[in-house]
């Protein structure tokens, strides 16, 4: 089942197209300038000019390169959906939603509180609905996550009417990403959501931080709309609101009042280079002052709103961090967790400088040893967390693993097999014999021939057992344990290619027979990698790690050895047995269950 994930902006289209029976991504880009004709299509294979002056026109530019010969997808009905990231919900979308008129409507209505972002939302979702005619749409809200704020949380201190006649309240934002963060701090933490307190920071160019108890965000620093709360790169945040009435009547008009706060504040405004962390940084190191005071003041108002939170929730088991700045760099984690001690916060400076999420499946930790809260940083994925609502929305909370920070592990059950020398083929089928390919297997190069041959064992024999080409140096049997009953033989459990030791057996082809004096194993589950995709999963060659099934028969399995090589395809290998045992067929996927262990 494949999802086309697309965020629409004021000036481009960003999208991701996942496969979701293993969470693959199978395609990203953009397309910038949008509302030009000089819009600019950006994506794997390059880069190509559009008209952009329509939504539509930069929608068709991806549906044309998505279904290009060769392409990811054969044509649009292959979607199973278009999912929508919509920044606000209001209090009646508080979920994953099939897109309708009336589902419009509201989006249409929230826009009041989210001026910027719901309008051009709504635009990107109308033009998907023409472009992708066919094809199911779900809105996913930033705001969705907050649903459950108590009372006492969304609540302001202005009469109740403008809250039941209105909807003045507090929302939340960024609900995706503090989503993901609070799923990737459980997994890390290997215990289940339920029982942890977790303050998670989302620090970028705009920048909120929750309170989640148990898996429910019960505090939120955004509130009506995406301005209130922490400085961003733009936007105030935090502000006496009799500042703006102070403003209008020194003639100020509200637009101008909303284009100061939303987009001339924040550290740009305060620092007066940038919005961009990194030039504020770099701004400061070289002496500028109100650089250094745009510094001070971000990391001040996100160590207060931490302090608050610890005491919302009486603590925090771990604090988290993702985001431009949030993943990225070290002197605002290291500025914001000096006064933190309080509440058990402690940095390992060295890791915290040189740790990356990127380089460990996604997430590291950075705290000191055996400090009493945990400093977990975290590569957010909002797009495949957006994916993953989708499809909860299209089949149910069981179609996505709970797995967060690596994306699902495809299955292939390997059966009964054989490779075989040359010179063995020659002998089985006739000299120079040349073994045809029926079909191809998970890894490129490798395909299961049309010929078969017996095995025959001390006790008895198993008949057209399948054959893997290319050929071997050395001729190798795989079996699963109930066939070295059948056949009586006692093989060890081994890697691939490591057969000292191992016992033999005959195998009988239409042209003779050839006995082995070794070279019959049961085949060490493992998983193949190539380099990119060990880099995510935060593994190297030859470790082992777990995983998870789940499903009916949930179990872990350990000792998985790792094989990492330029020419794999991500898969893991497990004989029949441990398949059935586990209720896998070729089609299921496992979850990665972190490092085991160092080496095989």
């Amino acid at each position: 089942m494949k999802v086309l994930v697309v965020n629409v902006g004021s000036t481009s289209v960003k999208y991701n197209l996942y496969e979701m029976d293993t969470e693959a991504r199978l395609a990203a880009g953009r397309v910038e300038r949008i509302g030009t004709a000089e819009a600019l299509h950006v994506h794997e294979a390059g880069s190509a000019p559009v008209d952009g002056r329509e939504i539509q026109g930069a929608l068709r530019s991806i549906l044309a390169h998505l279904t290009r010969a060769g392409g990811p997808l054969p044509d649009a009905s292959s979607l199973a959906a278009v999912g929508h990231r919509v920044v606000h919900g209001g209090e009646r979308l508080i979920t994953p939603t099939p897109v309708d008129e009336k589902v419009e409507a509201i989006i249409e209505e929230c826009a009041r509180y989210a001026p910027l972002h719901n309008p051009v939302n709504l635009a990107g979702i109308r033009s998907a609905r023409e472009v992708f005619p066919s094809v199911p749409h779900v809105a996913v809200f930033d705001t969705a996550f907050h649903a459950q704020l108590p009372p006492q949380a969304y609540t302001y201190a202005v009469p109740h009417e403008l809250y039941l006649s209105k909807g003045v309240r507090r929302y939340g934002f960024h609900g995706p990403s503090h989503q993901f963060m609070a799923l990737s701090a459980a997994e890390h933490l290997k215990t289940d959501l339920s029982r942890l307190k977790l303050i998670t920071c989302h620090l970028g160019g705009g920048a909120s931080i929750s309170a989640i108890e148990r898996g429910v965000s019960v505090e939120t620093s955004m509130g009506m709309t995406p301005l209130e709360g922490l400085v961003m790169g733009t936007r105030a945040g935090d502000l006496d609101p009799a500042l703006p009435l102070l403003l209008a009547k020194d003639g100020m008009t509200p637009e101008q009042i909303d284009t100061l706060l939303n987009r001339q504040s924040g550290l740009a405004g305060l620092s007066g280079v940038s919005a961009d962390f990194r030039d504020v940084q770099q701004a400061a190191d070289a002496g500028n002052p109100r650089a250094r005071l745009a510094i001070d003041v971000f990391v001040h108002r996100i160590r207060k709103y931490i302090g608050a939170y610890a005491a919302v929730l009486g603590g925090a088991d771990a604090l988290v961090f993702t985001g431009g700045i949030g993943e990225n760099s070290a002197l605002v984690r290291s500025r914001v967790c000096e006064g933190l001690l309080f509440m058990g916060v402690s940095l390992d400076e060295r890791a915290n400088e040189t740790q990356r999420p990127a380089d460990h499946g996604g997430i590291v930790e950075v705290s000191a040893p055996r400090a009493p809260t945990q400093v977990l940083v975290v590569r957010t994925d909002e797009e495949r967390m957006i994916a993953r609502e989708v499809m909860r929305c299209l089949v149910g909370p069981t179609a996505t693993l709970r797995s967060v920070r690596a994306r699902p592990i495809p299955v292939g059950v390997s059966v009964r097999h054989v490779h075989l020398s040359r010179a063995d083929c020659d002998a089985l089928f006739g000299p120079g014999y040349e073994l045809t390919s029926k079909r191809d297997v998970t890894q490129p190069g490798q395909y299961v021939t049309r010929e078969t041959v017996d095995l025959v064992g001390p006790k008895g024999e198993i008949q057209r057992v399948a054959i893997i080409n290319p050929l071997r140096k050395q001729t190798q049997v795989e079996l699963a344990r109930t066939d070295a009953f059948t056949l009586g033989v006692t093989p060890p459990l081994r890697e691939s290619g490591k057969l000292e030791g191992t016992p033999g057996i005959t195998l009988r082809g239409p042209a003779g027979t050839v006995t082995i004096p070794s070279g019959v194993i049961l085949a060490l589950r493992h998983v193949h990698m190539s380099p990119e995709e060990a880099r995510d999963f935060g593994v190297k060659d030859r470790n082992v790690i777990q995983v998870r099934v789940e499903g009916d028969r949930e179990m872990t399995m350990g000792d998985v050895l790792v094989r990492v090589h330029p020419d794999f395809r991500l898969d893991m290998h497990v004989d029949t047995d441990e398949a059935n045992a586990a209720g896998l067929t070729s089609d299921s996927v496992v979850a990665f269950g972190g490092v085991q262990t160092g080496g095989a």
